[in-house]
């Protein structure tokens, strides 16, 4: 769950919406000058680690990541309401013999009608196309997610009242039929670990101000994704360590992947769920 005291200052009144999946409304604060709109997608699944009592395994591949958009316009061109749906993170797919790939996650959106079907209605979108989730383990290695797509003009048209910058979000890492090693810091949203095969799971290889987060051991369960301040950052779950009863991937932070299930001899890990995503909303007087 996300902190918005950490984005409040003096002069602003910022307004967070998570609970994806759900229309909720945004009213305008009397005397709002300038809009400022962080509109970021959900992420979606990992997938299921393979089972088999013999032969090469893998994990599933780690879910991909939401992108996100950044949008501010002036508050007089905008209706004294809009309306805030939040993206759905993508659910685990499920390890076992014949393991299933992450659910698909989707975008987030600010509306003038509670109706995101129609491109007029749209002023701010995430991105264009939703995440998709990591595939599902099997013989050989088990590819991450795709990201969220960055959003374009043509897809929110009412961003053009203002000044945007689209950005897209961070794929999934793949699985191995060994060893995953740790994912690399990107920015503010970091991917989630792909599931291990016969041994360790994907971790966080940190850097800077971000702490390591090791490789899942073998037969144990990713973290879940976690969510950094000042610097803002977010990661996505770490691959459950496979074995001979492969882990669970951990789910993902808001806005990023699922991680990818663990691989086993006996049994085999689900993967993780993906973020939802989330609208930060800060008005500006």
């Amino acid at each position: 769950m996300l902190d918005v005291s950490y984005f409040q200052n003096s002069n602003s009144n910022t307004q967070l919406f998570q609970n994806g999946g759900t229309w909720q409304t945004w009213i305008k604060p009397r005397g709002a000058k300038t809009l400022n709109f962080f509109i970021v997608g959900a992420g979606s699944g990992g997938g299921g680690g393979f089972q088999a009592a013999s032969g090469a395994i893998s994990g599933g591949g780690a879910g991909g990541s939401g992108a996100y958009t950044k949008l501010i316009v002036p508050a007089s061109l905008l209706p004294d309401i809009l309306y805030i749906l939040p993206g759905t993170g993508g659910a685990g797919g499920s390890g076992g013999a014949t393991p299933t790939a992450g659910g698909a996650a989707t975008k987030s959106y600010v509306c003038l009608i509670p109706d995101a079907s129609a491109v007029a209605n749209i002023v701010g979108v995430s991105g264009t196309t939703a995440a998709l989730g990591g595939a599902a383990g099997s013989t050989v290695a088990a590819a991450g997610g795709a990201a969220e797509l960055a959003a374009s003009a043509s897809v929110m048209i009412f961003a053009n009242l203002g000044v945007f910058l689209a950005t897209s979000g961070v794929a999934g890492q793949a699985s191995t039929t060994t060893a995953t090693t740790g994912s690399v810091v990107t920015g503010f949203l970091n991917n989630a670990g792909g599931g291990g095969g016969t041994s360790t799971g994907g971790g966080f290889n940190g850097g800077g101000p971000f702490p390591l987060i090791n490789n899942t051991l073998i037969n144990t369960a990713g973290t879940n994704g976690l969510i950094f301040y000042k610097p803002f950052a977010l990661t996505g779950g770490r691959g459950g360590g496979g074995g001979t009863n492969g882990g669970k991937g951990g789910d993902g932070a808001p806005g990023t992947g699922g991680g990818g299930g663990g691989a086993g001899t006996a049994t085999a890990g689900n993967g993780g769920k993906g973020g939802d995503g989330f609208i930060i909303i800060t008005t500006n007087f």
